[in-house]
This record gives C-alpha cells, sequence and structure tokens, in this order.
C-alpha cells in the first residue's frame, strides 16, 4: 500500500467547511528520554459508568502516556491523580510536560481485576481498556501490566471489550487476543488518524508510524482477530478530505480491518491547551477558522458533523469497509 502522500496534498483536496510521593508511588524506572515510571497502588481496576458518566466501563493500566499526542484530552486525569499522591511535576516540568513524562504504572491491576470483577456486575455493559492513556505505550515492554490483564480477563467468560492502542506492539500478543476472542465479544481498534507521516509527526511525534500500525492490523486479521481502524480524532481541515479519508479506509481494509469507527476532534479545554498551538505553529493558516467555528464549544457544530457522517458513509459504500457510529471510541 502506498503511504507516502505529503500533507500539503492532502489539504488541497476538498476538506469540510470550518465556518516526591505519598507511600507507593515511589519511582520503577527512569529512562534516557526522559520519562519516569512510578508504582500506582489501587483498590479498583475498574471505572464504573457511574464514575465516568458514559454507558460502559473502562481500565486503564497506565495513567498518563509517552505518545503525549497534542489534542489527548486525558492530562486532566493525570493532574487529579498527581494531586491525590501529592506528586509535583519536577522543577520547569508543567503538568501537561508531566502527562508525557511522569508514569503512573498499575502493577496489581491483574490481581486487583481477579479479586474484584464480578462479570454480572458489569450487566451487559461492554469494558473498554485504553480510553485515558493507551495501553501499550513503550512502558508496556517494560512492566507488561496490559497483558497480565488481559490473562486475568482470560479466566472469565461471556464480556464484550473494546481494546484501543496506536501501537504495533499489540501484535505481540496476538495468542492471547485470539484467545480472549474466542472467551469474550472482543473488538481491537487500532488508531490511526492519518496515512500521511509528516501530519502524524507534526501531531503526535512519538507514536509509531502509519505502516507499522497497520502492519498491526494484517497480523492480527491474519490472526482472526476481529480487528478494525479508530479514526479518531478526524481533524478538520487537515484529515477530513476525501482523498485522506478515502485513502486511509482503503488502507484499512488492504490490512484486513473489519469494521471502521471515528469522530470529529474535540476541543475540551485540556485538549484545547495542547492542540491550538501546535495547530499555530504547525498550520497557522488553519488557526483563525478554528476559532470561528469552534469558538468556546468542545465540538465543530452540528452541521459540521452531519456533513462528516455523510462523507464517512459514503466512503463506507466506496470502499466496502463498515463505518460505525462511533459508540465507544471516545
Amino acid at each position: 500500500m502506498r503511504l507516502t502522500a505529503t500533507a500539503s496534498r492532502q489539504r488541497t483536496q476538498l476538506t469540510l467547511p470550518l465556518g516526591g510521593g505519598r507511600p507507593g508511588t515511589g519511582e520503577l524506572d527512569r529512562r534516557a528520554r526522559g520519562a519516569t515510571f512510578r508504582e500506582l497502588p489501587i483498590r479498583q481496576a475498574l471505572n464504573s459508568p457511574a464514575t465516568t458518566k458514559m454507558d460502559f466501563w473502562t481500565l486503564n493500566p497506565y495513567v498518563g502516556c509517552e505518545f503525549g499526542c497534542c489534542y489527548c484530552y486525558a492530562r486532566a486525569t493525570h493532574r487529579y491523580v498527581s494531586e491525590r499522591h501529592g506528586v509535583a511535576p519536577p522543577e520547569g516540568r508543567t503538568a501537561a510536560e508531566a502527562f508525557e513524562r511522569d508514569i503512573y504504572v498499575k502493577r496489581d491491576a491483574d490481581r486487583v481485576l481477579l479479586r474484584s470483577l464480578d462479570p454480572k456486575r458489569l450487566a451487559g455493559q461492554p469494558l473498554l481498556i485504553g480510553t485515558a492513556t493507551d495501553p501499550y505505550q513503550p512502558a508496556e515492554r517494560r512492566f507488561g501490566v496490559t497483558r497480565s490483564v488481559l490473562l486475568a480477563l482470560a479466566r472469565f467468560e461471556g464480556l464484550e471489550i473494546w481494546l484501543t492502542t496506536k501501537s504495533p506492539l499489540v501484535a505481540r500478543d496476538t495468542d492471547l487476543l485470539v484467545e480472549l476472542a474466542r472467551r469474550h465479544r472482543l473488538s481491537v481498534c487500532v488508531s490511526l488518524i492519518s496515512t500521511d507521516p509528516g501530519v502524524i509527526r507534526r501531531l503526535e511525534p512519538r507514536t509509531p508510524l502509519p505502516h507499522a500500525r497497520l502492519r498491526a492490523v494484517r497480523a492480527l486479521a491474519d490472526a482472526g482477530v476481529p480487528v478494525g481502524l479508530l479514526v479518531a480524532p478526524i481533524v478538520p481541515g487537515l484529515t477530513d478530505g476525501w482523498g485522506a479519508l478515502g485513502g486511509l479506509l482503503a488502507a484499512a481494509r488492504e490490512a484486513g480491518a473489519r469494521f471502521a469507527v471515528g469522530s470529529a476532534l474535540r476541543l475540551a479545554r485540556v485538549a484545547r491547551d495542547g492542540f491550538l498551538p501546535v495547530l499555530e505553529r504547525e498550520f497557522p493558516e488553519l488557526l483563525a477558522r478554528y476559532r470561528r467555528r469552534y469558538g468556546w464549544r468542545d465540538t465543530p457544530g452540528r452541521a459540521y458533523l452531519a456533513a462528516l457522517d455523510r462523507r464517512l458513509r459514503t466512503l463506507q459504500g466506496i470502499h466496502g469497509l463498515p463505518v460505525q457510529g462511533l459508540r465507544y471510541a471516545g
């Protein structure tokens, strides 16, 4: 598959209009690239719908994420955990930077899950892994918390599980995911917003490149794991063009994806603080349009969302790849 289109070419295609802590948080490891890892003691492995105000349960093996995508909405969660445990960002490091460099590791998540999980309590609601931080971020190579959680879930049956990641490291656990798909209703979502490496490097400077993620889709698909593409966020003016979205769905289909889910960029305060400075630096020609379209709203507005939905459904027909409404993707 060809993944060499430039960001400028994609933008010229028709795009939609934008009218020192408490005990238990001791340091576990420190990397040359600047990340520090701390153990986070937990009493519960799952977050209930009553807690998240969502219609699903969540589980995040880590708090904080080295990928540090500029549009990420999860930095507030990291700040809350840090304040709760009395861990201040190192001198000269902002709370936003701490999200990417000070990673909390839930090393006991599997044992807590085995002790506390009651499938009946989920009452048919899905369990999402990786809603706030990537479960296969680089820390997973060192600590293996995600794999231990999946091993724990393999001792149960009958759950609906959605696993989301930007990392090809997910293919490491192909054998385990095959077993989980046999025991549960499993869907693996590989997250990718563009096939253009230039766009990825400017918005997600530390994430794996598109070809690596699509290889992971192929590996999982070849093993029979239900895998699809999470196209989120779709960035107005950058990744929402016919060619950009169509090329992404075509690449996903070629890699063996069974489905695709997608949603437009949301700009709640935390995401806005991370995204808009990058937009101003990397794509300054779009800044005024974003200010008009988003204003102080989280979304780009009903008209844009309706147009985007029509575009996705049209591309679904062209590429033969179901584009489901984004029920669980964030």
